[in-house]
């Protein structure tokens, strides 16, 4: 019985102990890129994501022989009007701008695709495993997109720009706006320093003021997601110029939650009662009900409305360190399913994610395609998908930029560390 050197299953008269029809687990879907199943290559289907706006591709014309680009921002006119009468010829008031700088590299995935002929085909034909080994580029592709998505929300960058060939240029860096739940007042959250350790220290120090300074974290009520977190956090996004979406004619954002928050945070019995601010999914529009993971809207005190969403691959966050200097680690959801998470950790916080317009830009200038490769004249094959794009926050600079990093603006997100436990 020959043996199979391709795909390493077993010769053809071993084929009737196994069944046919194959299964193969269950993959949470992605609340940023959703995709058709039959799909080699993922198509997005937008009827059924949350607003476009939080998340938005460059290509076409915007091109360079370089790996990054620069865009300019033009700021809003702040300046004084005239009164009496005060000569106006001499005092126009010219355009402010800022600066910020857009970063690509290559990608590709590949897997090994059907044999094409010979004695590895026949025994790999009755089991599909290729033909369904080749569909999977789609999930993958999906959640590659959608890893790198979070990893842009919460450190700047993609992994695909962090990892990559400009590695020198994009390194991780913590999102500008960080609210941390249980905090007393807006003042005490951390301010951002353009010195990845001190910004570090001030985030972690925020969460050890949350959990009493005792060094050692402990999670607490105040931590968690509650009616007070979410109007404190409007103001906080208020404050911090987050810019709002507009969904239904009304100033709001996105807020993405884990499932453990969504548990408690709509179960009936909780103690911090919603009220009438509170609008759960079924009472939506309908437009709005096909938002996938959507638990429902909350009124704020403060003005914006704030809808929520449940996402299952949301990232997480665990200081070490008793004392300065701290250490934080993000942990995320790795393609398709590999949790690296550390949700087991005692420690462990959830990453929420607040979504303001424009939070996360995709600088595709290659969009992602499908690629092939044949080996010995088709006998072996392998297939796969390519692109060039750098997933990353846009963050604009003063102008000439200040090598500091001081002057930075970020007005699409805010981070929302928010405790984790099953009891509280």
């Amino acid at each position: 019985m020959a043996l199979n050197q391709y795909n390493a299953l077993p010769a053809p008269s071993q084929i009737r102990k196994y069944s046919l029809d194959l299964q193969r687990q269950a993959i949470s879907k992605d609340i940023y890129v959703n995709l058709r199943a039959d799909a080699v290559v993922y198509q997005h289907e937008e009827q059924m994501s949350i607003p476009n706006g939080i998340y938005q591709k460059i290509s076409g014309g915007v091109m360079s022989g370089s790996n990054s680009v620069r865009v300019t921002f033009k700021e809003t006119v702040n300046a004084n009007i005239l009164r009496g009468r005060a000569v106006a010829v001499g005092t126009e008031v010219a355009p402010a701008t800022l600066t910020g700088d857009l970063f690509r590299n290559n990608y590709r995935f590949v897997v090994q695709a059907p044999p094409g002929y010979g004695e590895d085909r026949l025994d790999a034909e009755p089991y599909k495993l290729y033909e369904t080994h080749v569909k999977d580029l789609s999930p993958h592709a999906a959640a590659e997109e959608g890893l790198e998505i979070r990893m842009a929300y919460l450190e700047t960058y993609g992994w695909n720009l962090m990892a990559g060939s400009t590695v020198n240029l994009c390194p991780a860096q913590w999102n500008r706006h960080f609210y941390v739940a249980g905090v007393p007042t807006l003042a005490q959250q951390p301010a951002f320093h353009p010195t990845y350790a001190t910004y570090t220290n001030r985030i972690v120090g925020a969460m050890n003021l949350a959990s009493g300074l005792t060094g050692t974290f402990p999670q607490t009520a105040a931590q968690m997601l509650s009616g007070l977190v979410m109007d404190q956090l409007a103001r906080f996004a208020w404050q911090r110029r987050v810019l709002p979406l507009v969904i239904n004619g009304h100033q709001a954002f996105v807020l993405s939650i884990s499932d453990l928050q969504a548990i408690r945070f709509s179960n009936p019995n909780f103690v911090d009662t919603l009220g009438n601010r509170w609008v759960a999914m079924n009472n939506l529009d309908e437009k709005t009900q096909n938002w996938y993971g959507i638990l429902g809207r909350w009124a704020s005190a403060a003005g914006p409305h704030i809808y929520v969403v449940v996402d299952d691959r949301l990232p997480s966050l665990i200081p070490t360190g008793t004392a300065e200097p701290f250490g934080l680690t993000p942990g995320y959801m790795w393609p398709t399913d590999l949790d690296l998470r550390n949700l087991d950790n005692p420690l462990a916080r959830d990453a929420s994610i607040l979504h303001g317009k424009g939070g996360v830009v995709n600088f595709e200038q290659e969009k992602m395609h499908m690629i092939s490769d044949d080996y010995d004249y088709n006998i072996r094959n392998g297939a796969g998908y390519a692109g060039v794009r750098g997933i990353q926050q846009l963050q604009f600079d003063t102008t000439p930029a200040d090598p500091t990093g001081a002057g930075r603006i970020q007005m699409g997100s805010a981070i929302v560390v928010l405790g984790r436990s099953e009891t509280l």
